[in-house]
């Protein structure tokens, strides 16, 4: 039948999120989306427009996914607890696949200096949002203290996170990543209290 997708569009998107996070998206071609998706360029271009319309829908999926595993890593204990559980999932995310895929928004950040506003909207939207995570998460721990800036202590945690990603591009271990992260949250809240039994 004439205009019906003969593919499944969520395999199709996952398989091009795969793409662009080993590739970049201004390194990935229509050709490298074709032949991991299985689907024709011809189709894709009908179906999506282009490779940046189809790098979007990805993105906002993985953004979606990404949030909602940050959201749950945040959600009990003090907040060093929440943070190293937050960093565990950031350094997890970025260090798995072999070889290791890196993080997908700090690609998507850096390529977006050549790539459109929609993009680096995109990339600013991820960011803004894991922040807001972030300050809620250290905001209603308990025995948090009151003198702390969660909104500004936030975006130091995720600027941080950015860093990580470069220290894994750079080859450091996930075992080193994890001893950078501990050693941040104890800087910035104090180690983890001990829970009495």
């Amino acid at each position: 039948m004439v205009g019906v997708r003969q593919f499944d569009e969520q395999e199709v998107i996952a398989l091009a999120l795969d793409v662009f996070w080993r590739k970049g998206l201004h390194d990935a071609t229509m050709q490298d989306l074709a032949a991991a998706t299985g689907v024709q360029r011809g189709s894709l271009y009908n179906a999506y427009g282009d490779k940046e319309a189809i790098f979007l829908r990805a993105f906002d999926q993985y953004a979606g996914q990404f949030l909602e595993t940050a959201g749950h890593s945040l959600a009990e204990g003090d907040a060093a607890a929440r943070l190293r559980s937050f960093f565990d999932v950031i350094i997890v995310n970025m260090t798995s696949g072999s070889p290791s895929r890196g993080c997908l928004t700090t690609r998507t950040a850096l390529d977006a200096a050549i790539s459109s506003e929609d993009v680096r909207e995109r990339v600013q939207g991820l960011l803004s949002r894991l922040e807001q995570l972030v300050s809620k998460a250290i905001g209603s721990a308990p025995n948090t203290s009151h003198a702390v800036d969660a909104n500004r202590l936030a975006r130091v945690v995720v600027t941080f996170t950015r860093g990580l990603a470069v220290m894994e591009r750079a080859g450091y271990s996930r075992k080193q990543l994890k001893e950078s992260a501990a050693t941040f949250v104890d800087a910035l809240v104090g180690p983890a209290i001990p829970v009495s039994g």
